[in-house]
């Protein structure tokens, strides 16, 4: 009957290991996240890799041709995008105050179609939200996340080219791990961890480059400036759940309110981006990236959530390929099944399992909880 008993000491150690596994997120942030972006990036270029393989004899070799195929079309981005930065950056003088007049014109619009008197609103603004952008770290986070980004980039790169060269012998020693009986399984979920990254980081790039040319195609028809540069701007912060879609379409707004001839052309902004984020939530990202990522949004958000508050902007951008790996891991396992379909998108068409199949004692998570026997 003791074997059956609640135990304290396990949740006490589990949650002890829980703040000590968040402990170390923290405070090892500027180390473990080019590691982790070097692991992620080793899987995507794993099959460019393993092609140059068989035509060169030497790994090294055909590792840096691999990555240098990568580097090449990601310099010419970043050239692009610099270039257009400050082009962009030059027309903000010459536009500040129609952008300012606009601005005014938009809050006038938004204070009275929420019925807001003038001094509400005005100190809402004014005394409100001043303090709730002090309060919150996001904004210091995300700069404080993005420059470690930055200056991590040579050690990303280093992780890259190790992770590669002795990926054989890192799979060789996960499997060493398990027992000779479980090993084939072990090799399975190694595939299809692979396969989630891959997947979830190819369909990544083709989404991105599908939004941004619908972006960009909608601005210059709108005939906003630099659609190309605002176009995929928006996609590629799109890359930032929820938020990122926000701030993407938010940026263009404001540059047509200071840009634009016609006042008909910033409403259409805004009307581009909601219609093209409808297409890529409900038919580009489903077909492209397909069940990759096969996430439910509760589960999705709450990971954002969690990813922002320990890394920033990096922590949230890594959020979704995480919980993804995360599901497939408790996909493995019996026990942890149920709550992988918790946080699975199939949670709404399978609901019943949870009385029909799984309604077991040992699928209970008390049980992690219960004293050994």
């Amino acid at each position: 009957m003791s074997a059956n008993k609640f135990s304290l000491r396990q949740l006490a150690s589990f949650g002890a290991l829980l703040f000590m596994g968040i402990y170390i997120l923290v405070i090892g942030k500027s180390i473990l996240v080019p590691l982790v972006f070097g692991a992620l990036f080793a899987f995507m270029l794993k099959p460019l890799c393993t092609r140059f393989e068989r035509w060169i004899k030497w790994r090294s070799m055909a590792i840096m041709l691999a990555m240098i195929s990568a580097i090449i079309p990601v310099t010419g981005i970043i050239y692009f995008f610099s270039s257009q930065f400050m082009t962009v950056v030059a027309d903000m003088s010459s536009i500040k105050e129609k952008m300012n007049a606009g601005i005014t014109m938009v809050y006038s619009g938004v204070r009275n179609m929420l019925g807001f008197t003038r001094a509400e609103t005005d100190k809402f603004f004014t005394e409100q939200l001043p303090s709730m952008v002090s309060s919150s770290s996001f904004f210091g986070d995300g700069v404080s996340s993005s420059v470690s980004f930055c200056t991590g980039f040579l050690l990303t790169f280093i992780y890259i080219f190790l992770f590669l060269l002795y990926r054989s012998a890192f799979k060789n020693f996960i499997l060493m791990q398990t027992h000779q009986t479980k090993r084939e399984s072990t090799h399975g979920l190694l595939e299809s961890v692979q396969k989630v990254i891959q997947g979830y980081l190819q369909g990544l790039v083709m989404v991105i480059s599908i939004m941004g040319i619908l972006n960009s195609v909608g601005l210059c028809v709108i005939g906003i400036k630099h659609p190309f540069f605002w176009g995929f701007l928006a996609a590629m912060l799109a890359v930032i759940p929820y938020i990122g879609t926000f701030i993407g379409g938010l940026l263009p707004f404001l540059y047509a309110i200071g840009t634009a001839n016609e006042a008909w052309q910033p409403v259409a902004v805004v009307i581009l981006f909601v219609v093209v984020q409808v297409l890529e939530g409900n038919f580009i990202t489903p077909k492209v990236v397909g069940s990759s990522v096969s996430i439910n949004p509760l589960a999705a958000l709450i990971a954002l959530l969690v990813g922002a508050e320990i890394w920033g902007i990096v922590g949230m951008i890594l959020s979704l390929p995480c919980i993804a790996i995360l599901n497939e891991l408790l996909k493995q396992s019996d026990a942890w099944r149920p709550v992988s379909l918790l946080i699975s998108d199939e949670i709404g068409i399978n609901e019943h399992l949870f009385n029909q199949k799984w309604n077991k004692e040992r699928f209970r998570l008390s049980n992690f909880f219960k004293s050994p026997r």
